[in-house]
């Protein structure tokens, strides 16, 4: 399982991209950079995108992608970009963004061969997308949600993404769960812990807090960081090798590429 690192801030800043990860070449975990990141051809092998939650940071790309991919469904010759989601994320999309006044709605266009099309997941149902097999659980940020689980060859190569995140019990039970243990796992620490207040009036993460949730979770995987605000990144840095001591972890930046 390769994963390429589009964007991993969570700041829009020049030199900091949007959260994004490519999977295998044709699987998107969120779209925050991708039409930025990825050449055309590029953009052409994607096939499915799973979408954390309906915050415009994670999803903004998603129009532009179906933009510069229409030429590629005039001729009905392949088959629609699958967007998946809890299905109150995916009708967020629906009602605010492919709704033809913010953009247009590109799962009815073209109209013999649309160009995205919505498929909602259930909590915990795994979905088969070729040889890796993904599935959603919700976490503690955005209306609906959700993290997700990917996993190779019956669990032996694996990796979890929580997208953002405050403190969440449920995931982490969820994670410690699975019927192999967890590998890998990208997460979040978004502001330095002088502002946990902050945090968690957002639902996000900071090192202390980050620290006590991966208490929660009996397993150790190793830790990939992403969504740290740009503006406290050199604090954030600072506290995570405090609160990390013992976890092997690595802050994720943008071209980095992690084969699992």
């Amino acid at each position: 399982m390769k994963l390429r690192v589009l964007g991993c801030s969570g700041s829009d800043l020049p030199g900091h991209n949007l959260t994004s990860f490519c999977v295998n070449d044709t699987i998107l975990l969120d779209a925050g950079s991708v039409t930025s990141s990825l050449d055309l051809a590029a953009q052409a092998r994607l096939e499915h995108i799973f979408v954390s939650h309906s915050h415009l940071d994670h999803i903004k790309d998603i129009l532009f992608l179906a933009d510069n991919l229409i030429e590629f469904f005039t001729a009905g010759s392949r088959p629609p970009v699958q967007i998946h989601g809890l299905p109150e994320v995916l009708d967020a999309i629906a009602t605010h963004l492919l709704n033809d006044t913010i953009w247009p709605d590109f799962t009815v266009i073209p109209a013999a061969s649309p160009v995205l099309t919505y498929a909602p997941m259930t909590p915990g149902v795994p979905v088969a997308i070729g040889d890796i097999t993904v599935a959603t659980y919700p976490v503690n940020h955005a209306k609906a949600a959700s993290g997700y689980v990917l996993w190779q060859d019956g669990g032996a190569k694996n990796l979890a993404y929580t997208g953002d995140t405050g403190p969440c019990d449920s995931f982490w039970q969820a994670m410690d769960e699975l019927s192999f243990p967890l590998a890998h796992l990208i997460t979040e620490a978004s502001f330095p812990s002088a502002m946990d207040g902050l945090a968690a009036a957002s639902k996000h993460l900071t090192p202390r807090l980050l620290r006590l949730e991966l208490n929660k979770l009996r397993a150790r995987p190793d830790i990939f960081i992403y969504h740290m605000k740009a503006p406290f990144a050199v604090e954030i840095e600072r506290e995570l090798g405090q609160e990390l001591a013992g976890y092997t972890y690595r802050l994720l930046r943008e071209h980095d590429v992690i084969t699992i």
